[in-house]
Formats: C-alpha cells, structure tokens, sequence
C-alpha cells in the first residue's frame, strides 16, 4: 500500500458554491483526479468541490483515492490511505483496503459502515468509524438501513458520535409526531404509579397540542361573548351566563355585576392606559418618525403599545391645545388602543381644566371619525355619545364619569362585534380587543383557553352555541395567519426551544413549567416509572431533541427543521418542514432566496410532498402527490396563491404537480436526507 502523503502547497477551490472546502485533521475524504497538468499538478475533485494540488505520488486522471488529513495549516497537508480504487475491484475489493490501511476491526458492523462510507463518500475519521459501529451493535437489523443514514448525517453535520446525539436523530426519523404523541398519552392513561396531578399536567399540555387553533377560536369566542354581554336585545339570562364567563376566565373582576356593568367596563378601559400615560411635568414631544418607532419597537406577541406624546395638563390655552395630538396611527389596531389611550387621559384630567377636556373630546372624535376599522354605524353610535356631552355647558366630575361610562361600554359593544355572521374579525382587531379588555400577552393562551373550557361545560346553551359559531367560524376562514398561529401554539406548548428560552432573559418560568418538554424530563426523573411510560416519554423528547439537533447554521447557510402535529378540527396532519436558506452580510436571513420543504401527512390526500424554490423573491412550487385529481383541483387555487404572493412582495413563476413514482427511487423523508454543507436540498424521488 503506497503510503506516500499527497502535499497540497497551493489550493485553489473552483466551485459554483462560493464557500471554501472545510476540513478538519484526521478527516477521511473521498477525492478523484480530473485531470493532470503539467508541473506534477491536478485537479482533484471533493464533493463537488475542485482542489488545484502539487502531487509528490504519480496518480492516474480518473482514479479514485481516500485520503486523511494529515493538517490544514499553514497549507492542506493530504495522505493516501487507499487507493486507486477502480469500479473492476468492486465493493469488496475498496472494503479490504480500507479496512487494512485503517487498521480496522473485521467485524460486520464496520463492513457496513464502510460500505455506507464508500456508497455515500460522507466524511469520517477512523474514531468516528469505530464509535460509529459501536452504535450499530445495538441496532436491530430491520433498522440498519436507517441508522446507517442517520450515521451519515451525523458525519456531514459534524455531530459527535454519541449515544444520545443517535438515538434522537433516530427517533426523529421513526414513524410520526403524532404516532409518539398518541403512545405517550395512552401510557400516561395507564400508568398505576403516577401523581394524579403530574397526570392531569401532562394530559393538559397534549390537549392543548390537539387544539392549536384554540387560540383562534378563543378570540371569535371572546368577541361574541362581549358582544352578548353588552347587547341590550339580550335576554338578561344570557347576559349573565356571558357576564359569569368572563368573570370565571380573570377577563372582568370578581365582584362585577350586570347592575355595576357600565363602571366596570369603564375602569377596565381606562387601567391599562394609566400605567403607560407620561408622568406629570415630564413633557415627551417627539418627532413622527420617533413616533412611529416607538409604535414598531412596541410590537410584542402581536400587541401593539400606544404612547399619547404631549405635555402634563396645564391651564394655558395652548399647552391644552398640544395636548394628546401626537396618536401613534401606524396600524390600524393602534389606532383603538389610541382612542382608549384618550379616555384614560380624560378620567385623569382635573374637573377645572374644561378646555384640556373638550380638546380629548375632540381627538375622540376625530379618531374615531378616521378610524379605518370600525363601519359607519359604529361610528354613528359613537358619535352620538360625543355629541351629548359637548351640548354641556359644564363638564363636572359626574358628567365626565357619565360619559365615560357611555362611551367605553359602546366603544366596546362596537369593537367586539366586528367580526360578522360568516366571517372572522381581522386579525388586528382581534389583538386590539385583547388589549382594549387588558389581557397581557403572555397570559393570552391560558386566558382564551379556560375561556373555551368553562363556556363548554356551562349550562347555557347559549354559550355552548357562541363556541360552536366560532369554531365555525375559524374553520371557514382558515388562512395563512390562523395557521400561523396554530402552529405557534403547537411548538410553544412542545416546549422544542424549552433550553434556549430558559437561557435566555428573564425566562418565563411558570410558562416554561407548563410546556411538555420540561415536564417529560421531570417524569424520566421519577424511578418509579413503568417501563412503558419511561419508554413512552424518552422517546417523545429524544424525537424533539432529534429535530433541534438537525437545525445547523453557517457563516452564509441556515437549516431549520421543523416536525409539527396538527389536528384542525378533526383533520390530522403531520408535517415536517425543512427551510433552507442563506444569511445576509448583517447576519440577517435573507427573505429573497430559500428552498423550503414540506413533507406532509394528510388524511385525505395521504403523502405529499411540497417544494418551494425561491430566488430572487421568484417562487416556483412543485407538489408530488399520487393523486391525479390533485392536480385539477390545485390549479382552482392558483390565482388566490399569485394575489397572496405578490401582497408580501413575491411573484409566483409556476406550480408543477408530478407523482412520487415519476422516478424509480422512493421519496425520503426530509428529516432524514436533506442536509447539505453547502445549504442546498438533496432529496430523492
């Protein structure tokens, strides 16, 4: 065996990919001589990267050869381990020289692994080859194939040759999400040895996975239940059973009645406002632009702060006169909250400051006359309201407070009742009548949810029906901004980012606590679990583990990939998504270009495949799928995707429909084949 090292003084990397060829000391790479030059140099091809090399070995254009890295510094120093390896020495042939050159064990898992390495030429050093097949020995041969591909992986992403690093990139690539999801919940059924409280915990956090649109469910439910609570047609029992909801989800105060309803409306609509209006004699005047930052840095779990910039009340006419002008209006659910923002500077203006009272006034109805929310009968309503307290000579305490109350509880009826017989409320107005009724972002879930739970168990079948409606509702308006949302919902309560988020600042820990990951990882604690749970709830987080894990990011390339479990009202789809794209030089990503994957499994249309080009902001789809009318209905879709597309500044250029069996080799499951180095997407079909 010619032993001889192969120095490379000078290397010039030509490659459509601009990212210079990684190696790493005692790496095993698979190379092959393109061509000879004069000067005892070639062209030796690595991947699909060409090296310009100063052989000190005679080699033959064409051969193929393993070489190690001896070093990378200051110049790539390569060693000839076997070689030259010809297609008339066959499989065997390749296997015995690189089993001798290495010095290898003889044993069938490293005659596996090798022939893996010598068929897919992913990158190994010898310590990778024997921790590797030690990780073989106790995989069952019905899975060999599989661990040799996630072995595979590991090589080309670098990972370590670990136990816990394989077994989770395994469990990502066995069955689905929901498979180990549904074995999860039936072991926590069964289970004689578990807390009846740990049980209930758990089983919440799954309930809350087979729901993830609750959220939007809740805000329809949440609009009507106002709206029914404040409509005067409303039967006084209805209005109470929608009055005790509210109460029983923290939404209004415990002592609130249908007799003290109009002052309970009125403080909730002023409260939230107090804490944020500018402390007295602290004047902030700021520029529009200034202005309109603070609106955008306020954006926070889809609510929007409001900031009123003006001077502290004062009796000069002009100091008066500046007073609330400066409104945020950068979107529209900004422009609500800064109509609440007026009330609540109104309920702290002083009974002898009349004209700093009147100039609110002013502004009220300004806002709500340009308000590009509400329709013209809400305003009409509203309207009316302003225009009995400006036929007052005097504005007292009382006549204040009056109209306060007046036009919170109207302002509100009309806000909650946006959302139509047949249609969803905007998606900002739905956020704004969060706010509007003071529900923090971070409680929002929790608040909606038991908001659904306790109008499903009351007795009034009023309120049962508003759930339906809104279910309905949802269901029927179903788009991309409700499937956002759902899958938020979903990866929030999996808790799949639980360590980075607790890393980071100021962790939500009572939200981190309620996630399902963080509470599997306390349950493996417990000794005296029955195999079946231990079983159950390792492999649910080895799966999670196993998804964060393929997630890598370069200096130019990033790799995300996601597996989702969604259930939308009794339809079950299990998607794995993998995106592909690369980094901008500020380290931002780059929306323009990116090859996104979307693997799904759908009752109805079973496996299919999604995949999404972009390129300059151009996006091409291709959909395969084994269902010919596929293709028929799909097609009805495509103007609505080409308007969608081109409102968020992309232009549609194609979408091809083809079969899985267009091609001989079978489709492979994203999580399992899709990494490249050089940030691209290699599936087969």
């Amino acid at each position: 065996m010619n032993m001889n090292p192969l120095s490379i003084s000078s290397v010039k990397v030509a490659s459509a990919d601009s990212q210079p060829l990684t190696l790493r000391e005692g790496q095993m790479i698979h190379g092959k001589v393109q061509q000879l030059f004069p000067g005892q140099m070639a062209q030796v091809q690595v991947g699909n990267q060409q090296l310009y090399a100063k052989l000190e070995v005679p080699m033959q254009a064409g051969d193929t050869y393993y070489f190690k890295v001896n070093g990378t510094e200051p110049e790539i120093q390569l060693q000839v381990i076997a070689g030259p390896m010809r297609g008339s020495e066959g499989l065997t042939g390749q296997l015995a020289q690189l089993t001798e050159s290495l010095n290898l064990p003889k044993t069938a898992e490293m005659k596996e692994l090798l022939a893996a390495v010598i068929k897919q030429k992913f990158p190994m050093t010898k310590e990778n080859l024997l921790d590797a097949a030690n990780l073989l020995k106790n995989v069952p041969d019905g899975m060999k194939e599989q661990a040799l591909a996630t072995l595979g992986k590991m090589a080309n992403m670098r990972l370590p040759f670990t136990p816990a690093v394989f077994q989770s990139l395994m469990q990502a690539q066995t069955g689905t999400i929901t498979q180990s999801l549904t074995s999860l919940q039936s072991a926590l059924q069964t289970e004689q040895n578990l807390a009846p409280a740990i049980r209930e915990q758990i089983l919440n956090a799954l309930q809350a996975l087979a729901n993830p649109a609750s959220q939007s469910v809740g805000k329809e439910l949440l609009g009507q239940t106002i709206t029914q609570l404040l409509n005067p047609q409303t039967s006084k029992g209805d209005r109470f059973a929608a009055l005790q909801l509210l109460k029983t989800a923290g939404i209004l105060p415990a002592q609130t009645s249908l007799a003290n309803l109009p002052q309970a409306v009125a403080q909730l609509m002023t409260q939230s406002s107090d804490a944020k209006a500018p402390a007295p004699q602290q004047p902030q005047i700021a520029t529009n632009q200034a202005a309109g930052s603070l609106v955008a840095s306020g954006k926070v779990n889809g609510s929007v702060r409001v900031q009123v910039d003006g001077t502290a009340p004062s009796t000069s006419s002009s100091a008066a006169t500046q007073t609330d002008q400066r409104v945020n209006m950068d979107s529209q659910a900004a422009t609500l909250k800064a109509v609440q923002a007026l009330l609540s500077k109104l309920s702290q203006t002083p009974a002898a400051e009349q004209q700093t009272a009147k100039t609110i006034i002013q502004n009220l109805a300004q806002q709500i006359n340009t308000n590009p929310i509400l329709p013209e009968s809400a305003k009409v309503a509203l309207q009316t309201v302003i225009n009995q307290i400006s036929q007052q000579p005097v504005m007292n305490d009382s006549v204040k407070a009056a109209f306060i109350e007046q036009f919170s509880q109207t302002f509100l009826q009309q806000v909650s009742g946006l959302s139509s017989v047949n249609s969803v409320a905007p998606r900002d107005v739905q956020q704004a009548l969060m706010a509007l009724v003071s529900i923090p972002p971070d409680q929002a879930d929790e608040t909606l949810r038991m908001l659904i739970q306790n109008a499903e168990r009351s007795g009034n079948t009023q309120l049962k029906q508003l759930v339906q409606t809104a279910e309905m509702q949802v269901s029927q308006a179903m788009n991309g901004p409700v499937m956002k949302e759902a899958i938020q919902s979903v990866l929030s309560t999996l808790g799949f980012n639980y360590e980075a988020l607790l890393n980071g600042k100021e962790p939500n820990l009572a939200n981190l606590a309620n996630t399902l990951k963080p509470q599997l990882l306390t349950l493996l604690q417990d000794p005296s679990l029955s195999p079946p749970l231990r079983e159950a709830a390792e492999t649910m987080v080895l799966r999670m583990n196993g998804t964060i894990i393929q997630t890598a990011e370069t200096s130019v390339q990033q790799q995300l990939i996601m597996q989702v479990p969604l259930e939308l009202f009794g339809k079950k789809i299990d998607a794995t998504l993998q995106w592909n794209g690369r980094m901008k030089e500020n380290g931002q990503i780059d929306p323009a270009f990116a090859r996104i994957l979307f693997y799904l499994e759908l009752e109805a249309l079973s496996t299919t495949l999604v995949d999404m080009h972009v390129q300059n902001k151009v996006v091409n789809l291709t959909i395969f799928n084994e269902q010919e009318s596929l293709r028929t209905t799909g097609l009805t879709f495509q103007t609505m995707l080409k308007d969608g597309l081109e409102q968020v500044g992309y232009k549609l250029s194609g979408v091809s429909f083809k079969p899985f069996t267009e091609t001989p080799q079978s489709v492979k499951k994203p999580v399992g084949s899709l990494y490249t180095d050089e940030g691209g997407v290699d599936y087969r079909i």
